[in-house]
């Protein structure tokens, strides 16, 4: 049972989430998992977002690929059609704990 693992794109705000996020996935259990928290303040942002999830994928092919955060928010469809990712999650549900519970095994 391997801890998630947390990517971070963007400003200070998404660091405090993602260690926030961090004890939402211990508490809930998550394990072989890999969390993109995104930015969309600029397209240069959306577009290193989805390369990070690209390489993410490759460097963890048998994790579950999980996308949060600003880029995410704004446009959940585009990230939920991309091949690597498993789940969406908006802004407002990456801070609940059912949220987590809901992911976990």
């Amino acid at each position: 049972m391997k801890p998630p693992v947390f990517s971070t794109l963007g400003c200070r705000l998404n660091a405090y989430e993602t260690e926030a996020m961090k004890e939402l996935a211990e508490q809930a259990g998550i394990s072989d998992a890999v969390v993109v928290n995104t930015c969309a303040v600029t397209a240069e942002a959306v577009r290193k977002a989805r390369q990070e999830i690209r390489k993410l994928r490759r460097t963890h092919p048998e994790a579950k690929l999980i996308v949060t955060g600003c880029a995410a928010q704004i446009d959940p469809e585009s990230f939920a059609k991309m091949d690597e990712v498993d789940a969406v999650i908006g802004n407002t549900e990456k801070m609940q704990p059912q949220t987590w519970a809901a992911l976990s095994p």
